[in-house]
């Protein structure tokens, strides 16, 4: 059906103010453009991006329950949106709605099996309610699907070391320093970790890197002074064998 004029001039104010309520949002001004985007959805109430903008905004706003009302209002339009279900299921997340973030996040999932970013999400989740093997088991998906997808590696990583499973935890850093050399915190996990095993020769080798890597480190004097004290210890352990030795 051919629009009339007079419609073809609302859907360019709805528009014009969408686009002004846009720009306000990536300037951060988000209580201003929230009412561009309610001027745009009085207008016309059936535009989608003007609910997820809207979303978007009270979201940031932290007025949670706002923003999952506009999503659900743009889930009704557009079921398909893998972007929606994902809006939906960080905005329960963050409400500690854990059980309800799940069910979007494996809604998001179906409509984009291919999204990594996705699957990290629905693995972090499983790391906030203590579900340590569902989020490993995750991550190792990713890793095997996405072999070049490094957040997976770090994460998985890192929940190792939470888990005090230094060993597993270093062999990913290391596979993460082959990939990415230049991901200097690596290094510094690495160099826990060979600490945490009891390689200090390791430990200060890292440590060292970690150093050379990252030389502006807020934490600078703190692992100089680790290493120094693991250099000490190696003495005092030399000290403790010569005198057994005699």
């Amino acid at each position: 059906m051919k629009k009339t004029a007079k419609q073809m001039q609302l859907n360019s104010l709805a528009e014009k103010y969408f686009n002004l309520a846009e720009e306000l949002r990536k300037n951060n001004k988000y209580k201003e453009s929230v009412e561009k985007y309610l001027n745009s959805i009085l207008i016309e109430r059936n535009n989608v991006k003007s609910y997820i903008g809207l979303a978007g905004s009270y979201k940031n706003l932290k007025e949670y329950d706002k923003a999952i009302n506009n999503l659900e209002k743009a889930e009704k339009m557009d079921s398909d949106n893998a972007e929606i279900q994902k809006e939906i299921a960080l905005c329960f997340i963050i409400k500690g709605d854990f059980e309800s973030g799940l069910k979007h996040l494996m809604k998001a999932i179906k409509l984009e099996p291919d999204n990594p970013d996705i699957q990290m999400q629905l693995a972090l989740v499983h790391e906030m309610i203590e579900e340590e093997d569902m989020a490993l088991m995750v991550y190792q998906k990713i890793i095997e699907t996405y072999p070049d997808y490094i957040r997976a590696y770090i994460q998985k990583a890192t929940l190792y070391m939470h888990m005090d499973d230094y060993l597993n935890s270093a062999l990913l850093f290391k596979e993460i320093i082959k990939k990415q050399p230049d991901y200097y915190r690596a290094y510094l996990a690495m160099g826990i970790c060979c600490e945490k095993l009891s390689n200090s020769n390791a430990a200060k080798r890292y440590y060292k890197k970690y150093l050379k890597q990252n030389p502006p480190s807020v934490d600078y004097f703190d692992i100089k002074y680790r290493i120094n004290e693991l250099k000490t210890e190696k003495l005092r352990n030399n000290n403790k064998l010569k005198i057994v030795k005699n």
